[in-house]
């Protein structure tokens, strides 16, 4: 499972001033998953890895709410850096 890249997801937040409990509580909505304020917590400090089903939501609800976030740049591994 593959690790959030921190820097990418925490500049969102701050951008939309927006918390951990707010983007665990839209992705819960949005999903058929619940994701709690810790799961979150942990996956967006690098603590745990994410499911990439879970990496989509966040994905879609940036894209829901803001300017969104491809999937690839959500992907510690995969060059993380927005563009």
């Amino acid at each position: 499972m593959p690790n959030l890249s921190r820097e990418v997801i925490r500049a969102w937040l701050v951008e939309h001033n927006w918390s951990m409990a707010r983007l665990a509580e839209e992705c819960s909505a949005l999903g058929e998953d619940t994701i709690t304020e810790g799961v979150m917590r942990n996956a967006v400090n690098g603590i745990d890895p994410m499911r990439p089903g879970r990496i989509m939501l966040i994905s879609k609800v940036t894209a829901k709410f803001g300017d969104g976030i491809p999937y690839r740049q959500l992907v510690a591994d995969e060059g993380g850096g927005r563009s």
